[in-house]
């Protein structure tokens, strides 16, 4: 599917008009079955890829001041191979989670661990875990100062999707 048509049906699911409103509805949806269930199908239930990823790094991405740039999937697949056997892997800069998808659909009952500085990439990254049911702890941090997380979730598996609780930012 072609990144406008994406786009397009992706804003239409969750009732926004302007990729700047997503971060919020995508949150909204994460306790929503329905519309979760409705994006599977939008993209045809390929979870091996991080579709949101490719909305926020063409729409919402901060390349001036931040340098956000994301991670090519086959670079995020390799990396998914490199990691080997390990049953718990982080993630220091974590975007939209491609790099933690990869090593999923490699080995679905990895545990992860989600290290991200923007608050406004963490909604995506937050609703590709809950989506594809992936165990996994996110905190908003920047992981290259030390610096104490700001915030922090769990997302813990469901029967079919994931479940999102606040916890105390410790790392």
């Amino acid at each position: 599917m072609e990144l406008k048509e994406l786009t397009d049906r992706t804003l239409k699911l969750f009732g926004v008009i302007a990729p700047e409103q997503l971060g919020p509805a995508l949150l909204s949806a994460c306790d929503d079955s329905d519309k979760l269930r409705s994006f599977c199908e939008l993209v045809d239930n390929d979870l091996s890829t991080d579709w949101m990823q490719k909305i926020y790094q063409y729409y919402l991405a901060d390349r001036k001041v931040k340098k956000q740039d994301y991670t090519p999937a086959s670079l995020a697949q390799f990396m998914g191979l490199l990691a080997g056997n390990s049953n718990d892997i982080v993630d220091m800069c974590a975007g939209s989670g491609a790099l933690i998808i990869q090593k999923w659909s490699q080995k679905p009952d990895t545990r992860f661990t989600a290290l991200e500085i923007d608050e406004n990439v963490i909604p995506f990254l937050l609703f590709n875990m809950v989506l594809r049911n992936i165990q996994c702890r996110v905190f908003q941090m920047d992981a290259l100062s030390g610096e104490d997380a700001v915030r922090a979730w769990n997302v813990t598996k469901g029967e079919e999707f994931g479940r999102i609780t606040d916890i105390k930012p410790a790392v």
